[in-house]
C-alpha cells in the first residue's frame, strides 16, 4: 500500500464503548486515538480481509510449541518443506496477484508482522540480501520456518537461499 497517498476525511459513529476502549488503548500504547484506527485499518487492509477468506487457525504461542515440539525432525522439515513448495505460491497469487521478490518479501513480512511467525528484518546490500526471522518457539519452529522459506524461494522464485538455523532464528543469505 503506499503509505504516503493522500488522506481522505471521513466521519464515521461508534458506539460509545468501542470509543472508551479505544481511548484506553490508545493511552495504553501511548499514540493517538487517529494513529491507533489508522494502524487497525492498515491491519484489516493488509491482513485481515485476505486472510478471513484464505483461512487462518490462531493459538497461543505456548499451544503451537507443544505441538511442534511433539513432532520430530525430519518430520518437521518435510512438513516445512512440503508448506513452502505450496502455500507461498498460493498466498502471493491470492493477496500481490504476481509472484517476485518484493512480493515474496512483503509475504514474509506479513506473515511476521500479523500471523505472529517471528521478528522480521531485511537487509540488502546492492543485489545481496539477508533475511533474519527471530522468534522464541524453539529449534523445531527454527527447522518449520528453514524449511517453508527455503522450499519456497525455490519453488516459487528459482532462488537458492543459504540457510542457518538457532534454536531463536533463522537467517536466509542470497543474491539476485
Amino acid at each position: 500500500m503506499d503509505k504516503k497517498g493522500k488522506t481522505v476525511l471521513r466521519t464515521i459513529r461508534i458506539p460509545h464503548e468501542i470509543d472508551q476502549i479505544l481511548q484506553k488503548d490508545a493511552k495504553t500504547k501511548r499514540v493517538s486515538i487517529n494513529s491507533l484506527i489508522h494502524n487497525l485499518l492498515l491491519k484489516y487492509t493488509e491482513w485481515d480481509r485476505y486472510s478471513e477468506r484464505f483461512g487462518r487457525v490462531m493459538l497461543r504461542p505456548q499451544t503451537l510449541q507443544l505441538i511442534i515440539d511433539s513432532v520430530d525432525d525430519i518430520e518437521i522439515k518435510d512438513i516445512g518443506s512440503k508448506i513452502g513448495k505450496k502455500i507461498p505460491k498460493e498466498f502471493l497469487l491470492f493477496w500481490f496477484k504476481e509472484i517476485n521478490l518484493n512480493s515474496f518479501l512483503e509475504y514474509l513480512s506479513l506473515l511476521c508482522r500479523y500471523g505472529g511467525f517471528a521478528h522480521y528484518e531485511i537487509e540488502s546490500k546492492e543485489r545481496e540480501f539477508t533475511v533474519t526471522l527471530i522468534h522464541n518457539l524453539g529449534e523445531k519452529w527454527s527447522l518449520f520456518l528453514k524449511n517453508v522459506i527455503e522450499q519456497g524461494m525455490i519453488s516459487t522464485l528459482s532462488i537458492y537461499p543459504k540457510l542457518q538455523v538457532s534454536e531463536i532464528s533463522v537467517v536466509a543469505n542470497f543474491k539476485i
